[in-house]
């Protein structure tokens, strides 16, 4: 027997309502971690390491066991964890959490490290939100990476093929994306100069039916073959601005999200391979380079540019050029110098201020410095002449200031006696060459982790992007049926049953189906996804009382363009007169935009479309005429059938706020060759 998901289950699952309490919370674990000792792994398992760029000073780690949360009837638990270090929350770096999971919990014959998940805790909103992670499945632990500290849960599932209704593993995603794909995603980016593509679009959407509590969750539970596909065929068609079913505004809305879904998977795809190639092939790091220069000219993806082009810095440019100082020569450096630039501080000293910089300092320094610079060769430019300038401060101190940083090392150093140097410019030239070679000798291991932490920043984005496509998709909407009952008269359609139509065998009829209550009409209210997931109808249907939707002929069909947040339809039409005139209209047609203008008019006794132009081609956007116009459906509809090519077109007005708008479908059928295309059009009333 199928199995229907109501869309306020949907709602639930996206929006991580996850609700149940249980016992065994409140035992803390505690250590004490340092700048020497970064990670620890306590008593119940728990284990952080917050590598070498976090402290500066010993903090207190504080792990307290929560209640178990547990809801048998949707079959789910959560053994969370609440992490503190001392009074930090947000991190210079990401680091890494491992959580012990129960392997027990899952269903016979489930895969348990399929059945496993992690998020965090929201503190604001109080909602388990997705979080960077991935399942060791040797070990039977959850791998978290985070630059934040919070509250962090294990999920556990009964079912593996539901995790993802529940669960982001965006280590799974990037997984199941192959590599070429996710080249000739960014090949065809870098080609259009930054502009969305249907390559983009259609590898997030393949990434959205794989979520089955997403996308398909209909599919997923009823195991229907086929479904998802369909699926990702009309997320397609939703982000398209010719679909005759989306209004364009919320088409093209749709349209950048996937876009930009998918840019961001390919590059994070190729960020990883990047990262796990010891050497990386010359038109993949073009490409890759490329790709992050053009995220940053749109607003919407300089985050996820920044990433990207920080990684390629780091991890060739920058590396280079570390690589070349390490093979610097490294003179005998005065001591004095040396302690200088890598330890002395002159808190509550006289004279000149300075705090050595430490290796995180320098740490953010260079991630400071390739954010400042996205191309490659300023970045190395401004790293070297930071490295330079460095080098050389010591030397613009007078005696007074150098005799302060001698007295200071005197005091914390063994030996008998610390001399101030006094070299001559050509020997200053030698000691700043040789300090750069062991700074960089230094810093060489700082760049390996700033890439590390460039992908992570990347990986987030993906994370943030698919939250926003899921936010879209799960946004409300409400719907209205207005009835225009003339003062003084009586409503036509009271009492009459209107359905959607046409509904997906998956749709629950009960949900797309209402009753006309006389004037007031009808209303409903119903998530995009859920309409997706219904089949995208685009008529409504009304039947007159009594009739049966299942097997009589309806009334009245009307269509309608979806549009967010409402959607209005008018019953009793629009009159003819408010309709003629001229109007602007844009056609789309394989991906190519044209704009003509065109007047409703009557020409010659007939109701026609009359172009701007004697231009031919026009007939194929929206053929002259004549037609037939229904007002109580506001739709203009002709038909030119011929031997060789037949025409016909549906024409679709609506009034809004005082704008008259039309939204078009010209099919062209070659007889001859046996194919059938469509124009879609939208056309707004200019006169």
């Amino acid at each position: 027997m199928k199995k229907t998901v109501s869309i306020l289950l949907v709602i639930v699952l996206l929006l991580g309502n996850l609700t149940g309490c249980g016992g065994g919370g409140g035992k803390i674990n505690a250590a004490t971690l340092s700048p020497e000792t970064t990670g620890v792994t306590l008593s119940n398992g728990v284990s952080i390491e917050l590598g070498g760029y976090v402290l500066e000073s010993e903090e207190e780690l504080t792990v307290t066991k929560q209640p178990v949360e547990e809801n048998k009837d949707e079959g789910y638990k959560i053994e969370a964890y609440d992490f503190k270090l001392g009074e930090m929350s947000g991190l210079s770096d990401f680091i890494t959490l491992r959580i012990p999971y129960d392997t027990a919990y899952c269903e016979d014959g489930q895969d348990p490290a399929k059945c496993v998940g992690a998020k965090y805790k929201n503190e604001e909103t109080g909602q388990w939100e997705d979080v960077l992670f991935e399942v060791d499945a040797a070990a039977n632990e959850l791998i978290i990476y985070t630059d934040h500290l919070s509250t962090f849960g294990v999920f556990h599932i009964k079912n593996e093929g539901q995790r993802s209704a529940k669960i982001t593993n965006i280590y799974a995603d990037v997984t199941s994306i192959d590599q070429q794909e996710a080249m000739e995603t960014l090949r065809k980016y870098v080609a259009g100069g930054g502009t969305d593509g249907e390559e983009a679009a259609g590898l997030a959407a393949r990434l959205l039916t794989a979520h089955n509590g997403f996308m398909d969750s209909v599919a997923g539970a009823t195991g229907d073959v086929g479904f998802a596909t369909d699926l990702t065929g009309t997320i397609l068609n939703m982000a398209s601005l010719g679909s005759p079913t989306f209004d364009t505004a919320l088409a093209d809305s749709a349209y950048k999200k996937m876009n930009k879904l998918g840019k961001v998977a390919a590059a994070v795809k190729i960020g990883a391979v990047m990262l796990n190639t010891e050497k990386t092939d010359a038109d993949t790091l073009g490409l890759y380079k490329d790709t992050a220069m053009l995220a940053l000219s749109y607003a919407e993806s300089a985050a996820w540019g920044l990433a990207a082009s920080g990684l390629f810095i780091f991890d060739y440019t920058i590396t280079s050029l570390f690589e070349q100082g390490l093979a610097m020569k490294m003179d005998k450096i005065d001591e004095v110098y040396v302690y200088f630039n890598d330890e002395y501080i002159s808190k509550d000293k006289q004279g000149f201020q300075w705090t050595a910089r430490s290796l995180k300092d320098w740490r953010q320094v260079m991630i400071d410095i390739a954010e400042a610079n996205p191309n490659e060769a300023d970045a190395k430019a401004a790293i070297e002449a930071e490295i330079d300038r460095y080098a050389r401060i010591f030397w613009t101190l007078g005696s007074a200031d150098m005799d302060i940083v001698v007295t200071e090392m005197k005091d914390k150093s063994s030996k008998g006696s610390v001399t101030i140097p006094t070299p001559t410019e050509a020997e200053i030239k030698t000691l700043v060459a040789g300090y750069k070679a062991y700074l960089y000798e230094r810093l060489y291991p700082v760049t390996q982790s700033i890439s590390v932490y460039m992908q992570r920043k990347a990986e987030a984005e993906y994370l943030a992007a698919l939250n926003e496509v899921k936010a879209f998709f799960n946004q409300t909407i409400t719907f209205n049926i207005v009835e225009d009952v003339p003062n003084g008269e009586k409503s036509q359609y009271d009492g009459y049953v209107l359905c959607f139509a046409p509904l997906s065998e998956n749709a629950v009829k009960e949900s797309w189906s209402g009753t006309m209550k006389g004037a007031g009409g009808a209303s409903t209210k119903f998530t995009l996804l859920g309409y997706v997931q219904a089949g995208c109808p685009k008529e409504l249907q009304l039947f007159k009382p009594g009739d049966d939707p299942e097997s009589d002929t309806p009334e009245l069909t009307l269509g309608f363009k979806l549009s967010a947040p409402m959607t209005e339809v008018k019953l009793g039409g629009l009159p003819l007169e408010e309709l003629l005139g001229t109007y602007s209209a844009t056609f789309i047609f394989e991906g190519e935009t044209t704009t003509y203008n065109f007047t409703f008019m009557y020409y010659e006794g007939q109701l026609v479309f009359m172009p701007e132009g004697k231009d031919f081609g026009t007939a194929f956007l929206l053929i002259p005429g004549p037609y037939e116009y229904d007002p109580s459906t506001a739709t203009a509809i002709c038909e030119a059938p011929g031997e060789a090519l037949s025409f016909s077109t549906q024409v679709r007005f609506i009034s809004e706020e005082g704008t008259v708008r039309f939204s078009s479908d010209n099919t062209v059928e070659d007889i001859k060759e046996g194919r059938t295309s469509t124009v879609y059009g939208e056309g707004t009333k200019i006169d």
